[in-house]
């Protein structure tokens, strides 16, 4: 059987991209140390960021980050599109009817409009309003409530599944499994993507090359990822809680040498 480890040689290139993150932390303390430059508690908060944000991108890689997105925008396409079929499925299992039985516990008015048709449920949270039973339980149950409320988007259904969907109960039932559907769709979707990214960042580090690029590759992704949150809470955020007195910011503050870099290097892509 052949070991999927990476060879020596390139598990040691593959961690060249940290061993370089770990050097340029260790030559900006030098620059500060030795050659004067003076940096103050912003510019080490700046570059402790950067540098996490870095790692992180570097442990991951561009392939699990990559994927990591992928899985993300797919299992809510997936979910969006597949949800409302098997909510369908599940509201015809011992699930659906374990669903529908509780509910009927827990608002006893429901038994009196069985016959409702779904033609006059597609307002059914205006229309529970108007019943004093339903009202009352309501009332005491807010989350029943919002389910009610996007209850509505789901009445269409009953055109497509008519003898699945009938009652105020089969289309709240429904409406609580879509949302379960929902979150298990996307759940193993974003898993499913997740692995495979995995498994592929697996055999790309076997590669000298390769892993090491999917690596350097990642950290890139991360370097961006901590200069947009570095400038957006140091440029904005933190400024503007001390110029309403919400935190005491000290004087030093705009005198960060790393925090100028930054406005120069956002000023020379705006002006690009």
């Amino acid at each position: 059987m052949r070991n999927s480890r990476p060879k020596p040689v390139a598990a040691a290139i593959n961690r060249l991209p940290a061993v370089v993150l770990i050097l340029a932390v260790a030559a900006f303390i030098a620059a500060d140390l030795i050659l004067g430059f003076d940096f103050n508690w912003v510019d080490y908060a700046i570059v402790i960021v950067l540098a996490l944000y870095g790692l992180k991108g570097y442990m991951k890689g561009l392939i699990n980050t990559v994927f990591s997105l992928v899985g993300y925008i797919a299992g809510l396409v997936a979910a969006y599109l597949f949800s409302p079929k098997l909510a369908l499925v599940m509201q015809r299992s011992a699930i659906g009817q374990s669903v529908s039985k509780k509910l009927d516990e827990l608002i006893p008015a429901l038994s009196q409009i069985k016959n409702l048709s779904l033609a006059e449920s597609r307002t059914l949270l205006s229309y529970a309003d108007k019943i004093p039973e339903l009202q009352a339980h309501l009332s005491e149950n807010p989350l029943l409530r919002q389910v009610l409320s996007v209850t509505s988007a789901a009445a269409d259904t009953g055109t497509m599944y008519p003898e699945t969907v009938v009652t105020v109960n089969d289309l709240i039932v429904y409406t609580i499994l879509n949302i379960l559907a929902f979150l298990v769709i996307f759940l193993a979707v974003k898993l499913v993507i997740l692995l495979i990214g995995k498994l592929l960042t697996k055999v790309l580090n076997s590669s000298a090359m390769i892993g090491t690029a999917n690596r350097m590759g990642g950290m890139a992704i991360g370097f961006v990822e901590g200069i947009l949150i570095c400038y957006l809470v140091f440029v904005f955020v933190v400024p503007a809680l001390g110029a309403v007195n919400i935190v005491k910011i000290p004087e030093n503050y705009t005198q960060s040498i790393v925090l100028t870099w930054f406005n120069k290097l956002i000023a020379l892509i705006i002006g690009a």
